[in-house]
């Protein structure tokens, strides 16, 4: 599973940049203007973006907590958000799929957090909200029906 970012840096104002990684892997890929940027072999293993008179900027990606779905990139001590914030009760609906497998036990948590994070995908997705709440209540329905059948299965043991 990837996320998937499109987005600007104030560093780069006339490129569109765009950074893809794997949740499971941790493998990410950041793109300029379409272009694969290389990526360090050194400690942090920044990406080496390229400026318009070939100066090399080390662009860090780090975690953001609270939200470990979306990733920042430290560019000279600064940190530059990939993805939009999601509002406080977008962090709660998406969440709630991860907090009902508390119960289950270790399998019931990877899957409440892969849901959860798949949710705040579903959030930050430019389609209608609408479409965004439909896709996460799909998600969260489909996790109820699986926390059901793990606690049932759980009591016949």
């Amino acid at each position: 599973m990837k996320n998937t970012f499109e987005f600007k840096l104030p560093h780069f104002p006339t490129d569109i940049f765009e950074f893809e990684n794997n949740i499971f892997s941790g493998k990410s890929t950041l793109k300029q203007n379409g272009v694969i940027v290389e990526q360090s072999k050194e400690r942090g293993k920044p990406f080496l973006i390229k400026r318009v008179n070939d100066e090399i900027v080390e662009a860090f990606p780090k975690m953001n907590i609270p939200d470990i779905s979306a990733q920042v990139l430290s560019i000279d001590g600064k940190r530059c958000v990939m993805a939009a914030q999601l509002k406080w009760y977008e962090y709660i609906i998406g969440a709630l799929s991860f907090l009902s497998f508390f119960s289950v036990g270790g399998i019931g948590i990877i899957v409440g957090s892969t849901a959860t994070i798949i949710n705040y995908n579903f959030f930050r997705q430019n389609t209608s909200p609408i479409h965004k709440y439909l896709k996460v209540f799909g998600v969260n329905v489909i996790c109820l029906v699986l926390y059901l059948i793990a606690v049932s299965l759980k009591m016949n043991q």
